[in-house]
């Protein structure tokens, strides 16, 4: 056990240390999972003192330098399905221990917490940066989870509902309340992955399915939906007629050739600031770059029977396509 007064004025010596090794790997998860083409948010923290003195208060078997969580990270995605690519693309950036998933813990009949953990995630030996952060004394634990696992995450944190021993002494029917809310969590989460693969058989979510995934390798900003739906919808009369599966895969093709140049148009916007097209950071932005190479003439047409065509020029303008 380590002296709660010893570990307090080293980590008031060393936090700004672990601090800047947090920064860094969060700023490689942002840079790196953007290619996986799914919407993120990475958060990334060194304890705060009284944080890391009342871990070893309950921690008592660990010491100041095996406590596992100076550094905590986590990735909060939106859909399960997308788990597993996440996963697999931080263990190509760092080393860490094999994945732990909470639910696999739980077992096939109980509910609860959920969510990926990996413990001990660090930089590689040979990395150009752990000289500054060596790999056996900087490392992070690092969550992944969705939007409804993170939900239940923050509404128990500062309960009992993750603590064992409190839930033991509860009354039986307290104790079912807590493992059926947890179920509802759960449920709504698996809901949402059936919902998003059930309502690409609409032809707008399916364009804007594709049209996400490639707009999330170029910006974390979160759309409006609303708007989404409503662009798309609008524009179809301009999307070839028949096979919406085919044009959804002759989309797919024109976004990845020309993503080179899309990134250029995302990388200079984010220097515009209040001069960078509204709708850029619309997934249907990149709809609209489509059209306008194919069909500039009847896409304009249409997009001004239903909005104001300065807001269409701005977005040709930022592809480099003239209307004139």
């Amino acid at each position: 056990m380590t002296d709660v007064e010893t570990a307090r004025q080293r980590w008031t010596k060393e936090r700004p240390h672990y601090e800047a090794f947090g920064e860094l790997v969060a700023q490689r998860l942002r840079d790196s999972l953007k290619p996986v083409g799914v919407w993120f948010q990475v958060d990334a923290r060194a304890k705060t003192i009284d944080s890391l003195v009342k871990k070893l208060l309950t921690k008592k078997h660990h010491t100041f330098e095996t406590l596992p969580d100076k550094v905590g990270a986590r990735v909060t995605i939106r859909h399960r399905a997308d788990v597993d690519k996440v996963i697999e693309k931080i263990r190509t950036l760092f080393d860490s221990k094999d994945p732990e998933d909470k639910a696999k813990l739980l077992g096939p009949d109980r509910v609860g917490y959920l969510s990926v953990h990996l413990d001990n995630v660090r930089l590689h030996q040979n990395d150009d940066a752990a000289k500054e952060f060596p790999p056996d004394t900087f490392w992070v634990e690092l969550q992944v989870r969705t939007l409804a696992q993170h939900l239940w995450s923050e509404m128990s944190h500062d309960t009992v509902y993750k603590n064992e021993e409190m839930i033991k002494q509860l009354d039986p029917d307290v104790k079912r309340r807590v493992s059926l809310m947890a179920g509802q969590v759960e449920v709504a989460d698996r809901e949402f992955d059936r919902l998003n693969m059930d309502l690409a058989a609409t032809p707008t979510a399916k364009l804007l399915q594709v049209l996400e995934q490639h707009y999330y390798t170029l910006a974390s900003q979160l759309p409006n939906r609303e708007l989404s739906v409503e662009v798309v919808d609008s524009l179809m009369p301009v999307v070839p007629k028949g096979d919406i599966g085919a044009f959804a895969n002759h989309l797919n093709e024109f976004l990845a050739a020309k993503h080179g140049v899309i990134e250029q148009v995302y990388e200079k916007a984010r220097e515009l600031g209040d001069e960078t097209p509204a709708l850029l950071f619309q997934p249907e932005a990149l709809l609209i770059y489509n059209l306008l190479s194919s069909s500039r003439d009847q896409t304009r047409k249409v997009w001004n029977e239903h909005y104001p065509e300065n807001e269409l020029e701005r977005i040709a303008n930022a592809f480099g396509v003239s209307l004139d």
